[in-house]
């Protein structure tokens, strides 16, 4: 567990609570994501906590409140969503079984955001404060995008920070006090970056590669460079770099004697078991057995 999350203000909070803590990560560019289950009464606070936190509802929290001074509302269910803004506070009547995903971010970072798409300062940017929001492309997104990755394997990071991104900028399409408007992307990379970034990749791949590091050598923002990257080869980048993960892990399956746990580690993969599941998804057969079946 790091220490970076530890000290977000709503997680140290909920770990001081009956909260159980299901999984958590960085992502890469300073946000980090949480699953948390509850299912004993209790009551939290949330006080100026300084960074803004998105909360997904996976399942339960029908019994759950916001209290106010002289009302109180309902209205979680699986899927809806919270927005808690970094000044404000809150106060939760939590009853009944809930689990639910956080990811916690900065002004910094959503700032940033704002000014790699639009390639100007944003220092006017308020989120909104949301409570039991329905929102089908975040719900959606949490839990067919970001749950299915292993968090821990270094070989998911740039899929886990490009997903951190991709929710950023929803969150600054619909629900900030600034319209982003995403400029049109009409040109890809350069013929010579694209041959140096390819020859990059392909000799870091047992390493955890991150959007950031990739944009870094592009010389280009994070935003714009994920855009021209999949202009220029089809599929966004944390896609392609896994299916060269896999063809690199192909090969060596034909070519080798190699154990499975060195060619795991060798693509980048931190566990022979997300190596294997991963390869399976892919070429529809496992690891092991493509081997036997080409050495047959």
């Amino acid at each position: 567990m790091s220490d970076s999350i530890l000290t977000q203000p709503v997680y140290h909070c909920l770990s001081q609570t009956n909260a159980v803590l299901e999984n958590n990560a960085e992502l890469g560019n300073g946000s980090s994501v949480a699953i948390w289950h509850r299912e004993e009464s209790d009551l939290t606070r949330y006080q100026h906590p300084g960074h803004h936190t998105l909360s997904c509802y996976l399942d339960g929290g029908h019994d759950i409140r916001r209290l106010f001074r002289q009302r109180s509302i309902g209205g979680g269910a699986p899927g809806r969503i919270c927005l808690m803004p970094g000044n404000h506070e809150s106060d939760w009547d939590v009853a009944g079984e809930i689990r639910f995903m956080h990811l916690y971010f900065s002004e910094q970072q959503l700032k940033g955001m704002a000014e790699r798409i639009q390639d100007k300062g944003s220092n006017a940017l308020e989120l909104q404060d949301l409570t039991f929001f329905e929102d089908r492309w975040v719900n959606h997104f949490c839990q067919q995008v970001l749950m299915p990755l292993n968090w821990q394997d270094k070989a998911d990071q740039l899929s886990l920070s490009s997903a951190s991104d991709m929710l950023l900028i929803h969150l600054l399409k619909n629900y900030c006090s600034y319209e982003a408007t995403l400029p049109e992307i009409k040109g890809g990379l350069a013929p010579f970056m694209q041959k140096k970034l390819l020859e990059y990749i392909e000799s870091h791949l047992d390493q955890p590669l991150t959007l950031a590091e990739l944009a870094i050598f592009a010389n280009l923002s994070e935003y714009h460079f994920a855009r021209m990257f999949k202009r220029s080869f089809g599929v966004p980048p944390h896609q392609y770099v896994m299916e060269r993960r896999l063809n690199r892990a192909n090969l060596l399956l034909r070519s080798s004697t190699l154990p499975l746990a060195e060619i795991s580690m060798q693509c980048g993969f931190s566990s022979q078991s997300h190596f294997s599941n991963r390869f399976r998804s892919f070429y529809k057969i496992t690891p092991a057995a493509f081997r036997k079946a080409q050495a047959s």
